[in-house]
Order: C-alpha cells, then sequence, then structure tokens
C-alpha cells in the first residue's frame, strides 16, 4: 500500500531549544481503503556510540600450518543514553484490533516537550546525538511496524557561563635532546581574558614567546578545536570499555612571521581574534556517559628550523548556543487539526496588514544631531574640495515630536 506523508512543525527549520515545546501537524493521505492497527508517532532524543577494534591475529594450533595465522573477529563497541521517548497514538493502540480506514487524507496535530537538560545535536565520527519524530503504520499483528516518515530536529542546549569568567593561562617548555645541550629551550605563553564564550563570540588570545638564541620565525597559527569523546561498551562483554578520540579544527588562521624584526625575536607578541562559529555546547561526562565534547585554543610557533617549534592548548568552554537564524514568530497557541490554509493574494494581503501610515500623521517629525556623540572631522589633513573647510560631521536621527496635551492625557489615564 502506498502512504504519502507531510510533516509541517511550528519552525520550518526544526531547530528548537532544550526546555522548548514542538508543535506541528501530519498530514496523512492514503490512496486506497487499508486495515490499520495502530497510527501513532515515535519521538526519541539519544546519544549513540559505536565502532569496530580490529584484533591481531593469534597463533596456529599444532593441528593447523605453522606459517597460516587465525584471524579473530573484530571487537564491537556500543552504547547508547536516551533523553526522552514518547509514543502518541492517532489511531487505535498496541492492544487494539485492526479497523478499515477509507482512502483520503487525515490531519494529526502533535506536541513534543523537549527537557531542559539535553544536550545540543551533534554528528561524529563514531557517534552522534540526534533529535527524531517518526510516524509509525502498524498494519497487522502479523506484518512488521512500517516506518512512514521521519524528521530529524536541531536542538540547542543552554548552558552557563557565569562560572568560567576567570582569565585562562598557560605556559608550555620546549622539549630539547639532553645531548644537545647549548640548546635553550623555546618558552610559551597564552593568555585569553576568560575561559567561558558563547557563539559569535571572539576569543582574544594573548601569545607570548621567549626565545632566547633568537632563532628566525617563520609562522604562528591559531586553531580553535574540538575535542570528541566517544564512550564504547564491548557488546558480548559489557564491563570492558573502549575510548575514541576525534580531534576536528573548525577554525584556522595563519600569520607570517619572516619579516619580523630582528630586535623583537628574543620577545616576541602577538595578539589575534577567533570568532566562536556555531557549535554544540561543551558536553561533560555527567551529562552524557557515552560522548564528551570540548574546546581548546592551540597555537603553533615555527621556526625556521624544521625540528625547533612550539605548540601549547588552553581549554575553553562553550554555552549559551542558539540558532544562527532563529524563528521569532512561533505559534503560542495548541494547534488543532485542520488543514492549512491556502496564502492569501497580494491584494488581500494589502487589506489585511496593519495601516501605520494614520498613526503616524499626528506626529511631527525633523531630523536631530546626535548630541552624545562627538563630532568627527570628515578630513583631517586636506580642506574640503567643495567649501574649503575642514568640515565637522554629527550623525543626525529621526526624531518625532508627540503632543505635549497627548502626552499629559496618556499619563494621567495609567
Amino acid at each position: 500500500m502506498n502512504y504519502r506523508c507531510d510533516m509541517q512543525l511550528d519552525s520550518p527549520s526544526g531547530v528548537y531549544r532544550a526546555g522548548e515545546t514542538v508543535n506541528g501537524h501530519i498530514y496523512l493521505t492514503l490512496t486506497e481503503r487499508a486495515l490499520i492497527k495502530a497510527i501513532s508517532l515515535e519521538a526519541n532524543g539519544f546519544a549513540a556510540t559505536g565502532w569496530l577494534k580490529p584484533q591481531k591475529a593469534g597463533k596456529p594450533k599444532k593441528s593447523q600450518q605453522q606459517n597460516l595465522q587465525v584471524e579473530k573477529q573484530p571487537l564491537a563497541f556500543e552504547n547508547r543514553v536516551d533523553y526522552f521517548a514518547k509514543i502518541d497514538y492517532f489511531v487505535g493502540s498496541e492492544a487494539s484490533q485492526p479497523q478499515i480506514i477509507e482512502a483520503g487524507t487525515y490531519s494529526y496535530g502533535f506536541h513534543v516537550k523537549l527537557p531542559k537538560n539535553c544536550p545540543s545535536s551533534h554528528e561524529g565520527a563514531h557517534g552522534h546525538i540526534r533529535y527524531t519524530l517518526q510516524l509509525l503504520i502498524h498494519s497487522s499483528a502479523d506484518r512488521p511496524i512500517d516506518v512512514i516518515h521521519t524528521r530529524q530536529l536541531q536542538v540547542y542546549s543552554e548552558s552557563e557561563l557565569c562560572k568560567e569568567s576567570r582569565i585562562g593561562e598557560v605556559q608550555c617548555l620546549e622539549q630539547t635532546p639532553r645531548m644537545k645541550f647549548w640548546q635553550k629551550p623555546l618558552q610559551l605563553n597564552l593568555q585569553i581574558p576568560r575561559q567561558g564564550y558563547s557563539p559569535g563570540a571572539g576569543i582574544s588570545v594573548h601569545v607570548k614567546l621567549h626565545n632566547p638564541q633568537q632563532l628566525l620565525l617563520t609562522e604562528v597559527v591559531y586553531r580553535l578545536n574540538m575535542v570528541s569523546t566517544y564512550v564504547g561498551l564491548q557488546t558480548n562483554k559489557p564491563k570492558r570499555r573502549d575510548i575514541k578520540v576525534e580531534r576536528q579544527t573548525l577554525l584556522s588562521s595563519g600569520h607570517e612571521l619572516v619579516s619580523l624584526p630582528r630586535s623583537e625575536l628574543e620577545h616576541f607578541q602577538h595578539l589575534h581574534m577567533l570568532q566562536v562559529p556555531q557549535t554544540p555546547a561543551t558536553l561533560a561526562s555527567a551529562a552524557c556517559a557515552c560522548l564528551q565534547i570540548n574546546y581548546e585554543v592551540e597555537v603553533l610557533v615555527r621556526t625556521q628550523q624544521e625540528k625547533r617549534s612550539i605548540m601549547a592548548q588552553i581549554p575553553i568552554t562553550i554555552g549559551n548556543v542558539t540558532p544562527p537564524c532563529p524563528n521569532s514568530i512561533r505559534s503560542m497557541n495548541p494547534l488543532n487539526a485542520s488543514a492549512p490554509e491556502q496564502t492569501p493574494t497580494p491584494s488581500a494581503a494589502t487589506k489585511l496588514a496593519p495601516d501605520f501610515s494614520a498613526s503616524m500623521t499626528s506626529l511631527a517629525s525633523n531630523f536631530r544631531e546626535a548630541e552624545f556623540m562627538t563630532a568627527t572631522n570628515l578630513n583631517k589633513n586636506n580642506k574640503h574640495a567643495l567649501s574649503g573647510e575642514q568640515l565637522d560631521f554629527k550623525p543626525r536621527y529621526l526624531y518625532y515630536e508627540l503632543d505635549q496635551n497627548q502626552t499629559q492625557e496618556e499619563i494621567v489615564s495609567h
């Protein structure tokens, strides 16, 4: 049997914050009458990890040839943490009897409440954090459940950064060979104003390099890395666990230092700004036992000698993650099961739009200079080409003058 399904959400982009309610409609079209036991919507939020770990080939037995090695099956590691699971039945239930449903289009409204403490969505090499909506149809007891439609949500968590306002600083010393005692090690110092940031904020990285031998420098590289730690349990032996660490570079910026004056080589300083992109919030092991997400700022300073370089990392915390383009207009009332309304024509839309011109006619408007700003000279060096004078400029803003009698009446009424 053929089904057609359309799922409409109050946020068309499918982006939500932790703690919000997902409101939507499902429009299910049956091309012909069918015997159906249940129609349900399953909502899940979970974190899962999994990978295969190869084993070393074992030694052959005496009965086998000595030149052949016995291949062992790879070990499977898996882990899962569920944050919420919900099933809403639109038709029937798990214990109901199948019933005949005529062909046509049926509308079903639904509401899914997201937990406040759920982490942000994430996709990695060895695991993921997903939030899904699945429409299921159970025809009869002897047939499997059909997944008609699947919709994946993008959820962003809310994390507090009040405890991450302290200054971050780290020092690193170059590891030089013991036999080459004449090589004086490089010393790198990193400093950031605070350790907590949100997407869109800038990380001001202050670099101080002590170069006692005045080695010629080639470049300094700044990186923002996301470190994902995956924890898996062996399938047949749950007490055994394995860890996979994935380091992904989100931002990278390099600056050449070839033309650096020799007087600045011994005590080199540099300041760079890294802008935090839209990314999941920091996820600790207390919030998720199978997947942790951390961030670090990495700085690498290279010299003209290939074997002489120094690198340091400083950890940071990312929280208060918000969508890049949040949907400001959302339906606050519960949705009713009804077909979607038609889009009004342009002529009808102009009639429905509020008329602001009538309310603004009684307000007298003019332009005033911004008194709180200092004047800016347009041309400090040369005179202006038109007037022959040096002109000072202040920005002007549109200003509306309210009627004093009207404002007094409004204050008295309130």
